[in-house]
C-alpha cells in the first residue's frame, strides 16, 4: 500500500453541492467525536493549559488557530473545553473551500468565541507568533509532501506556545478498520474518502522521518487508538 497510488479524494473538489458537503462533515464529526479525533485534542490542550497559565504577561484570552477546520468541530469542541475550564479563548478557524467555510460558519453560529475565514493551509495569512496554539485535525495527508513539511514549519511560526497536527496511519489494519468504520456513513463521499485518506497518509516512518526534517526543537510523534498519528511541540 503505497501513498503514490492513492485517488484523490471527493471533497478536495470544489464542484461538491452543499448538500452533499454538509452531510459528510457533520459525519466527519461524528466520527471525530467517537474514533478519538476530539480526546487528542482536549488532550493536548491540558497539556499546554498551564503553559499559558504561566506566561508573563497573561493574555487576555488564549488564542487558537485550527486550519482546515472542515465543519469546524475541533473549534466547537474547543471552545467547551474552555468553558468548562473557565479559560476566555477566541479560536480562528480556517478553510480553503468557499462552501466548507460557509458551512462552518451556520454551524458554529451559536459560539461568539469562534471566527471562521477562508485561507488555505498552504499560504496561512497571519504573522509570526499570532496565535497560542494552532492545531490541523486529518489534513495533513491531503498536502504533498513538500507542503506538509511547509505547513508543520508554518504552525511552528505562528504558535507561541505549540501546535497539535493529526492525521492517519497508513497500514493495512487501518485501511481495514477505517473501511469498516466508514461503511455506516450516509455520505458517499465518507464512505469513498475514508479509506482513500489512509492510502494517502504516512506510515509511521515516514511520520518520524517529516517530523525530524521540520528541523523544529521538541516536536514529538506518538501513536493514538484508532490508527491515529499525532505530531505535537508544547512550550
Amino acid at each position: 500500500m503505497t501513498r503514490r497510488t492513492a485517488p484523490p479524494e471527493l471533497m478536495d473538489d470544489l464542484t461538491r453541492s452543499e448538500g452533499e458537503l454538509r452531510e459528510t462533515l457533520l459525519d466527519l464529526g461524528r466520527i471525530n467525536r467517537y474514533f478519538g479525533g476530539h480526546a487528542i485534542v482536549r488532550a493536548y490542550l491540558d497539556r499546554v493549559l498551564p503553559l499559558w497559565q504561566t506566561r508573563t504577561p497573561v493574555q487576555p484570552a488564549l488564542t487558537v488557530l485550527d486550519v482546515a477546520t472542515g465543519g469546524a468541530d475541533i473549534p466547537v469542541i474547543v471552545a467547551g473545553w474552555a468553558a468548562r475550564r473557565g479559560v476566555p479563548v477566541r479560536i480562528v478557524a480556517v478553510d480553503r473551500h468557499p462552501t466548507i467555510v460557509h458551512l462552518a460558519r451556520e454551524l458554529t453560529g451559536h459560539s461568539p468565541a469562534i471566527a471562521v475565514l477562508c485561507a488555505d493551509a498552504r499560504a496561512l495569512p497571519f504573522r509570526d507568533g499570532s496565535f497560542d496554539v494552532c492545531l490541523c485535525s486529518l489534513a495533513l495527508h491531503h498536502l504533498s509532501p513538500e507542503e506538509g513539511l511547509g505547513l508543520l514549519r508554518d504552525l511552528h511560526r505562528l504558535a507561541r506556545i505549540g501546535f497539535l497536527v493529526v492525521d492517519l496511519l497508513r497500514s493495512p489494519s487501518g485501511y481495514a478498520g477505517v473501511w469498516l468504520a466508514t461503511r455506516f456513513s450516509h455520505s458517499p463521499l465518507i464512505r469513498h474518502d475514508g479509506p482513500v485518506s489512509v492510502r494517502r497518509s504516512r506510515s509511521w516512518r515516514e511520520y518520524q522521518h517529516l517530523a525530524e526534517a521540520t528541523g523544529i526543537p521538541g516536536i514529538r510523534v506518538t501513536r493514538h487508538p484508532f490508527f491515529r498519528v499525532a505530531l505535537a511541540r508544547a512550550g
